[in-house]
C-alpha cells in the first residue's frame, strides 16, 4: 500500500473503513504506473475501469477545460462505473502516476460487498456534483 508518505487511514475515502476492508480494496486493484501526459480516462467513452491515485497528480478536463486536479487518495472514473454511463471527463496525468486500477467488475464487487466503501464513493460523486448533504 504505497501512498507516498500518506497512510490510507488518513484519506477521507477510507475514513470509515476497517483495516480489513482497506486491504480488500488494495487486493482487488492492480498497481500500475503511467507517465505524465498519459490519459487514463477519455470523455464520452464507456466505463471500463476506475483508478485510485496513490502518488502524482492528474488533470480533469471537460471539453478541454481543466476543472480539477486530483492527487493521492483521489479516485477517478467512479462516476461512470457507478452510474453505468459514458465518461463525463478526460483525466490526464500531470506527473508520473502510481495508481490502483480496478476493472469495472472488481469495482462493482467492492461496492456491493463493502457498504462503507460504496457510501464513500457515493459521497465523493455527490460532492463532485455539488450536491449538499441532507440536514
Amino acid at each position: 500500500m504505497a501512498l507516498g508518505r500518506t497512510s490510507p487511514r488518513d484519506l477521507p475515502l477510507f475514513a470509515e473503513l476497517s483495516g480489513r476492508e482497506i486491504k480488500d480494496i488494495f487486493r482487488a486493484g492492480e498497481e500500475v504506473s503511467v507517465p505524465a501526459g498519459w490519459s487514463l480516462i477519455l470523455e464520452q467513452t464507456p466505463p471500463d475501469a476506475a483508478y485510485l491515485i496513490l502518488s502524482g497528480t492528474a488533470a480533469v478536463r471537460v471539453k478541454g477545460e481543466e476543472i480539477a486536479v486530483l492527487g493521492p487518495g483521489d479516485i477517478a472514473g467512479e462516476v461512470a462505473v457507478r452510474q453505468n454511463r459514458l465518461r463525463t471527463a478526460t483525466v490526464t496525468a500531470k506527473s508520473r502516476l502510481q495508481l490502483l486500477h480496478f476493472t469495472r467488475e472488481k469495482f462493482d464487487d467492492l461496492t456491493n460487498r463493502l457498504p462503507n466503501f460504496r457510501d464513500a464513493i457515493d459521497a465523493t460523486i455527490a460532492e463532485r456534483r455539488g450536491d449538499q448533504p441532507n440536514s
